[in-house]
């Protein structure tokens, strides 16, 4: 698979620009075309969980809010768009434009459920590019970013909070013999085989695991140079470790499955995904 579209959702909040910038990375590295995709909160959708017991004055005053602040990330996404377009030099495409072929982007904005919205419009993309919650005592993932990975079938990335000059040079793969895993590795093939190097990391948490030199080996059937790393969990959480080992190696990007588990149970007890969502400061391509 080649990626030649990108889906990037920014919603005009603080992460935006972040997210922007990365999406513009990898789309200028691969030749792809950017979509910059921005969904405005329909009021319809943010009365009924206020309507019981107000008044019709009350219900009102929630749209009129509601309206104003949905316009006004509304704005906020297309300066933003425009500013970084213009800045570095983007081929810009308008909306219903002729697509030309390698790096270009373009704006498109729809109102509804941005979680809805932005999973069903993905299924159209080789790869999405969406933000991730930072504040401390949140769940580590958006209901949007979640229901992208869980539901749009294509891999994500999740950019991190400072937009990285560059990435994708040295890809960290986290490996564990699951179908989130196999669909990972596949969603990042294009991006491993541009990549210079690559390291697989396994974690030994008291049971049998995958030997890291079959997936290196795997990856050089497709010309990438891996080297492997089998690692104990020693006590850390195997998010951390995996973590851990990725920056030791001086990756700036790691591949894994997500959600093997359960979400419910993710969120309950935690686990390897809900761990590297919260505590990963390099990009994340993440598949379920």
């Amino acid at each position: 698979m080649t990626i030649k579209r990108i889906l990037c959702h920014i919603d005009g909040g603080d992460d935006s620009e972040a997210t922007l910038q990365t999406a513009l990375t990898v789309g200028r590295d691969l030749g792809a075309c950017v979509e910059v995709y921005h969904v405005e909160l329909d009021p319809q959708y943010a009365v009924p969980l206020a309507a019981d017991g107000m008044t019709a004055t009350m219900i009102e005053e929630i749209v009129e809010t509601v309206e104003k602040e949905s316009s006004k990330r509304a704005g906020r996404a297309r300066q933003l768009y425009d500013q970084l377009v213009q800045h570095g030099g983007v081929p810009a495409i308008e909306a219903g434009g002729e697509v030309p072929p390698g790096f270009a982007a373009t704006f498109r904005t729809e109102r509804g459920r941005e979680h809805e919205l932005v999973a069903q419009r993905g299924m159209l993309f080789d790869l999405l590019v969406l933000s991730r919650r930072h504040g401390e005592g949140e769940p580590p993932a958006t209901p949007t970013l979640e229901t992208a990975i869980m539901e749009s079938g294509r891999p994500i990335l999740v950019a991190p909070q400072r937009a990285p000059g560059a990435l994708g040079k040295h890809i960290a793969v986290a490996w564990r013999a699951t179908v989130p895993g196999v669909h990972a590795l596949a969603g990042a093939m294009p991006l491993l085989e541009r990549a210079e190097q690559a390291t697989v990391i396994t974690v030994d948490e008291g049971h049998t695991e995958a030997d890291p030199g079959d997936i290196v080996g795997y990856l050089g059937y497709h010309g990438v140079r891996a080297a492997g790393r089998h690692v104990k969990a020693g006590g850390r959480e195997a998010g951390q470790a995996i973590l851990e080992e990725a920056a030791s190696a001086g990756a700036d990007m790691l591949v894994m499955g997500a959600y093997a588990h359960s979400r419910l149970r993710q969120l309950i007890l935690g686990g390897v995904t809900s761990t590297v969502l919260r505590s990963a400061s390099m990009p994340l391509l993440l598949a379920h």
